[in-house]
């Protein structure tokens, strides 16, 4: 069947009918309607099914744009919960720790801190998606700068904690004789009428009284930075000075019969440095104990603890552990 039928015109000249010859232009005019309609109806049946049809592929990125939506909506919730746990760290961090360490508060400026400005989050523009996308990306922002600032301040803190470690193992707080081989205090600190020379002299340490042989006991961590062998009967005799490293704090340990340590050597609070002796300008075995501050004498009992002898025992046998201070 012919698209087109063959047309035909009367020649007044011919007297004739004749068949006029294919005209392209003809073509389109009888065929464009058909055309038009052709695609019109295309048109409408690609749109309803659009509107009322989805490819496999648009219902899984549907299905995968909801899912995201809904992580991200998670996401934005947990991180307002770390904030407020950030928080209330910050809070204790201020209000507690450094108080405890005398350090300096974080002022509440520098640990809320913003990130960059609005232009930081410019990628994120133009989408659905895109403001919910920005807010969750601010706020770990945020909350990694509150970290940041955070982690800084533990470290700090961990940097002070040890110092203050140091500090007080250091000071010369353990009495240097056992209370179970300790007989009596023979003498205090301050005037005394002097045992051999007569006469009143400033006694500038403590005589505790104890059988020769008795362990004595290093007060607090420090280096031995003198040792005197000294077996007559004048000075202090066998003598050892501690040198604990704070405040210029040494502390003397005089008239001893054994010396357990050298010159130079690192000791602990509880670690046996000697024994009971009566050398020296002695006329019974005790130790002469004395702490100095950058030379100058104080008394030992505003520094020495009371302790029971369970606790006594027990904090020489800390201090036979290696690489312990208490």
């Amino acid at each position: 069947m012919k698209l087109f039928k063959p047309k035909f015109r009367y020649n007044p000249e011919t007297l004739r009918y004749e068949k006029v010859p294919f005209s392209f232009k003809r073509f389109l005019l009888k065929a464009f309607p058909h055309l038009g309609l052709s695609v019109g109806l295309s048109i409408l049946m690609l749109s309803a099914y659009m509107v009322f049809f989805s490819t496999p592929e648009e219902t899984h990125l549907r299905s995968e744009n909801r899912f995201m939506k809904e992580q991200y909506k998670k996401m934005e919730a947990k991180l307002s919960e770390m904030d407020l746990l950030l928080n209330d760290l910050a809070t204790r961090d201020n209000e507690l720790y450094r108080t405890i360490y005398n350090a300096d508060t974080i002022p509440e400026a520098v640990r809320n801190s913003g990130f960059g400005g609005t232009h930081a989050y410019k990628a994120f523009d133009g989408y659905e998606s895109s403001q919910l996308v920005t807010d969750v990306a601010k706020k770990i922002d945020v909350l990694s700068k509150k970290l940041n600032v955070q982690s800084l301040s533990y470290s700090e803190l961990f940097e002070l904690a040890k110092e203050r470690e140091t500090v007080l193992s250091h000071i010369p707080v353990l009495q240097p004789i056992h209370n179970e081989g300790l007989t009596r205090i023979g003498s205090f600190y301050g005037y005394r009428k002097h045992p051999i020379v007569g006469g009143i002299h400033f006694h500038e340490g403590l005589d505790l009284t104890a059988p020769t042989g008795t362990p004595i006991y290093a007060a607090g961590d420090g280096t031995v930075i003198r040792i005197d062998f000294n077996r007559s009967r004048t000075g202090y005799g066998n003598l050892v000075i501690i040198d604990h490293g704070i405040n210029g704090m040494t502390t003397r340990y005089a008239h001893l019969n054994t010396i357990g340590v050298k010159r130079g050597q690192e000791v602990k609070r509880g670690e046996q440095i000697g024994t009971v002796g009566n050398t020296g300008m002695s006329t019974a075995p005790h130790l002469h104990y004395e702490i100095r501050i950058n030379g100058k004498s104080v008394n030992p009992l505003d520094y020495m603890i009371s302790i029971t002898p369970e606790q006594y025992d027990q904090l020489l046998e800390m201090a036979e552990i290696t690489q312990v201070s208490f």
